[in-house]
């Protein structure tokens, strides 16, 4: 019990100076990762955002439950995967495929890959820091002209507005109208083919009759 008790003890002041640290070193790290960093593209929605990181760790909070209540590591794995990976499959993540964002490599200008999703998202993966990044990030991407984070700085990566679950659906339904319009003026057309054929035989057999 008392191993236990010392135990706790010294993963709760990990903790602490974890958070501790990052808050002291965040804002010099900050500044000189901001120099000679260009961006030519426009700040995304902030409330997008923040409404995609908020499914994106509602995500990580269901696999640490079943971790919590049975102490898999196979569910903590999956968290933890998810986390640095997230923004690895054409830059989205589920939260940002939703809101219709993407992340950018601004070094080459395409969707972020596994390299700047696992570097964007690292300073989430340790525990302390990762509840002070959590503020510390979001104040960041509210102040930021192109809405950078720390993270961003790093992998050299930006969020922008891109294809997303609504554009999917507006697809959809644009496809499905067209396919409806399509069915209906070959019913009509059945039906226009149908009658020109009854006037036509009805008139031949008048002639017939007067002949």
């Amino acid at each position: 019990m008392f191993s236990a008790f010392m135990s706790g003890r010294v993963l709760l002041t990990f903790i602490l100076l974890s958070a501790i640290t990052l808050a002291l070193a965040y804002r010099p790290i900050l500044a000189r990762l901001s120099v000679g960093l260009v961006s030519p593209y426009a700040k995304a929605d902030v409330t997008k955002r923040l409404f995609a990181a908020a499914v994106d760790g509602m995500l990580v909070a269901t696999a640490l439950v079943p971790y919590l209540n049975s102490e898999s590591l196979v569910c903590l794995l999956a968290g933890a995967g998810y986390l640095l990976l997230r923004d690895a499959v054409r830059g989205r993540s589920v939260g940002k495929f939703v809101c219709g964002l993407m992340v950018i490599n601004l070094e080459t200008g395409r969707p972020c890959g596994c390299g700047p999703s696992v570097n964007r998202n690292l300073i989430f993966l340790l525990p302390g820091a990762n509840v002070a990044a959590a503020f510390l990030e979001a104040g960041t991407i509210l102040r930021d002209p192109q809405g950078q984070r720390l993270g961003d700085r790093f992998a050299l990566t930006q969020v922008v507005e891109g294809f997303g679950a609504r554009d999917v659906v507006a697809a959809v339904q644009e496809w499905w109208l067209a396919f409806i319009f399509h069915l209906d003026r070959i019913s009509r057309g059945s039906k226009t083919g149908s009658g020109a054929g009854t006037i036509s035989n009805s008139t031949s057999y008048l002639n017939t009759q007067e002949g």
